[in-house]
């Protein structure tokens, strides 16, 4: 796969496409009384949650997007009314615009049902979601934007990396992260791990790709506790790991990761952490709230809850790049080696609701 070099930051087109979503988040925000409640006096999400009679997890990522755009402040996790949507967003004000925000909402994409999941008719998330053609070479479309190559010359140059022979690319799509790792290590053969649909479609569109004949496609579902191969110096996985994030199971699923992995094998995660600076995090924000009004318990992979996890699954983090802001989705990428055996857990699929924001 030959890797472009971006001369330009993608991230601000994909900032401005993500704040097109905020009419319909504000309006949400309107028709379950958040502003209005707020204008009785400042509260915490909990408190919100429980006087609006609306979803907790899905109303504390509404209200940091709120804060994102400085229509609410906060201060140790209690929110207030900025001046600005005291005046314009609550119904006492003899000015507000509240139908003017009503004629840019959409009935259409994520945020068209946004007010029903507050209320708590949250859809069960769509595993499928992204098993179709078009979703898969969107994906990695999308990571040509700059993920792919940030991603690549962070890894490149690990030692370990270097004289890895067999990888795991965990939850891989079409493997685009494994082509980009075989061009630089020409010892290196991959086994990306998918579901069924995704392997069948990978296989067909890749066969074009360079090399094609060190990429082993294979299906797996963690939900039947299927297996994902042994003896690997190198283990990657980009964007997955979030359902384990809300979960107490983290470590069991590290704990199994360590088992098929050799001793001094390196393991990568590239995942957002829900940091970001200016627009960036604004979009975050974004991504964070459409992720649990879908359904799925988070988008974001706190840096501490990540590095516990791998120490207590028998790993050394030893290598870490921060996000780079020039990229849509800014990722922290942590590198662990594997320094000890453990016993694997069963992987439950059971959440426990942690809040990714503290």
């Amino acid at each position: 796969m030959d890797i472009i070099k971006t001369k330009t930051a993608y991230s601000q087109v994909n900032n401005l496409l993500f704040k097109s979503y905020l009419p319909n988040i504000i309006y949400s925000a309107i028709e379950v009384g958040i502003f209005d409640q707020l204008a009785k006096g400042p509260k915490s999400c909990v408190q919100l949650a429980k006087l609006l009679n609306v979803e907790a997890n899905i109303t504390e990522s509404l209200l940091e997007v709120l804060y994102a755009i400085d229509y609410l402040k906060r201060k140790a996790y209690i929110y207030s009314l900025s001046d600005l949507a005291k005046e314009y967003l609550t119904q006492e004000s003899e000015v507000n615009q509240i139908a003017a925000i009503k004629e840019f909402t959409s009935t259409e994409g994520p945020f068209a049902n946004l007010t029903a999941a507050l209320k708590g008719s949250v859809p069960e998330f769509n595993q499928d979601a992204w098993s179709s053609e078009d979703a898969i070479r969107r994906i990695e479309q999308a990571s040509k934007a700059g993920s792919l190559q940030y991603v690549l010359s962070f890894v490149k140059n690990l030692p370990e990396f270097k004289k890895a022979r067999k990888m795991c690319d965990f939850a891989g799509n079409s493997g685009y992260y494994s082509y980009a790792f075989l061009n630089e290590n020409q010892s290196l053969h991959s086994h990306v791990y998918d579901l069924q649909a995704v392997c069948n479609i990978s296989e067909r569109i890749k066969t074009v790709e360079k090399d094609y004949n060190r990429v082993t496609y294979h299906s797996f579902d963690l939900n039947k506790d299927d297996e994902f191969g042994e003896a690997y110096d190198f283990f990657f996985s980009s964007h997955f790991l979030y359902k384990y994030n809300s979960s107490t199971k983290l470590v069991g699923l590290l704990k199994k990761i360590n088992k098929s992995m050799k001793m001094g094998g390196l393991f990568v995660s590239n995942h957002m952490n829900g940091k970001g600076g200016g627009e960036n995090y604004l979009t975050l924000c974004i991504v964070e709230l459409m992720t649990r009004a879908m359904g799925f318990p988070t988008h974001s992979l706190s840096e501490d809850f990540l590095k516990d996890a791998l120490t207590e699954s028998g790993f050394e983090c030893r290598y870490e790049n921060a996000p780079d802001e020039r990229i849509a989705y800014p990722g922290m990428i942590i590198a662990a080696i594997k320094v000890s055996e453990v016993e694997d857990e069963v992987v439950s699929q059971q959440d426990t609701n942690r809040s990714v924001l503290g």
